[in-house]
C-alpha cells in the first residue's frame, strides 16, 4: 500500500475537453453538487474555438482550468494529473461529457473505503439516441482484463502517487490508454485496492471509445500482447472475434432495425 490511510482525503475531479462546451457544463456541475466537502474540479482545456473557455471564465474561482494546445485528450488529463502536488490526494478522470451519478457518490466512494490507493465502482452507461441506460461493473478477478475494460477511468478514485509508481497514461495510445493504465495499476502488487458497490459516474454513449470501437479492440491487442504473456494473447485473439467484433456487428445491425433496446432488456432480464 503506497499512502496510509487518512479520515477526510480531498479529491480532485480532472476533466480534458476540446471543444465540448455543449455538455461541459453539466459535467461541472455535477461535481459541484457533491456533498463531501474536499473536491475540487480542474479542468484542462485543448485551446477550444467553440466558447468553452468563455463558460469556463463565468465560474470564477470555482473551477480550476487551463487552456493550451495539447496531443489529445489523454496529454489533456496527464497535464491535470500533473497539476495535483498531494500524493495522498485521490483524482478522479470525469471525461467532458461525463457526470458525477449523484450528489454523494464522492462521499460514498469514501465512506466505503479503508484507504486503499486505488478505489473502483459501477459505471451508469446513457444512450440518449435510443432513451437507454444500464449500469455495469464489479470486482475484477482473474484474468477479468484480459478481455476488456472492466473497470472503467470514470470509476477510478486514485492517489496521486500512484502515478508517480506506475506512470501516467501513455500517448502512443491514441484511445485506449487507459485500458493500458489500469492493467499497470493491477499487475503492481504495490498498489492497493478495492471495489466499491456505487455507482460512480454517468458515461454519455457515442465517445470516442465508441465511435471507433473497432480501432480501439486493435490497440487493446497491442497492449495486451505487451501486457500479458503469449498465451494469453492467443486467448484474447480467439475471444476477440466474437466478444468485440461479432458483438459490434450485431449491434450495428439490431440498431438499424430498431431492435437493439429489447434486446438489451432482454439480455438484462436473463442476468438478473
Amino acid at each position: 500500500m503506497i499512502s496510509p490511510s487518512s479520515a477526510h482525503p480531498g479529491v480532485t475531479v480532472v476533466t480534458a475537453v476540446r471543444n465540448g462546451r455543449a455538455t461541459l457544463e453539466d459535467t461541472i456541475r455535477s461535481v459541484f453538487a457533491q456533498t463531501y466537502s474536499d473536491v475540487d474540479h480542474l479542468v484542462v482545456d485543448a485551446a477550444s474555438t467553440d466558447g468553452t473557455q468563455e463558460m469556463l471564465a463565468g465560474f470564477g474561482a470555482r473551477v480550476r482550468w487551463v487552456s493550451e494546445p495539447d496531443r489529445g485528450p489523454y496529454d489533456g488529463m496527464n497535464k491535470g494529473i500533473g497539476m495535483v502536488e498531494d500524493p495522498l490526494r485521490y483524482i478522479v478522470i470525469l471525461n467532458a461529457d461525463d457526470m458525477l451519478y449523484a450528489p454523494d457518490t464522492v462521499e460514498s466512494m469514501m465512506k466505503g473505503s479503508a484507504g486503499e490507493d486505488f478505489l473502483y465502482g459501477r459505471l451508469d452507461r446513457l444512450d440518449e439516441e435510443l432513451n437507454y441506460r444500464d449500469v455495469i461493473g464489479r470486482e475484477v478477478q482473474g484474468r477479468m482484463l484480459l478481455y476488456g475494460m472492466r473497470c472503467h477511468h470514470q470509476t477510478v478514485f486514485c492517489r496521486r502517487a500512484v502515478f508517480d509508481r506506475i506512470g501516467r497514461f501513455d500517448l502512443q495510445y491514441r484511445i485506449a490508454a487507459d485500458y493500458d493504465w489500469v492493467l499497470r495499476a493491477f499487475h503492481d502488487s504495490g498498489v492497493s485496492r478495492r471495489f466499491v458497490p456505487v455507482t460512480v459516474a454517468t458515461m454519455r454513449r457515442g465517445g470516442l471509445s465508441d465511435v471507433r470501437y473497432l480501432d480501439s479492440v486493435r490497440e487493446r491487442r497491442r497492449i495486451v500482447r505487451r501486457r500479458f504473456p503469449f498465451v494469453d494473447l492467443v486467448r484474447y485473439t480467439l475471444w476477440t472475434g466474437f466478444g468485440d467484433y461479432g458483438r459490434f456487428w450485431l449491434q450495428q445491425a439490431l440498431r438499424r432495425l430498431g431492435l437493439l433496446n429489447a434486446v438489451r432488456r432482454g439480455a438484462k432480464a436473463v442476468r438478473r
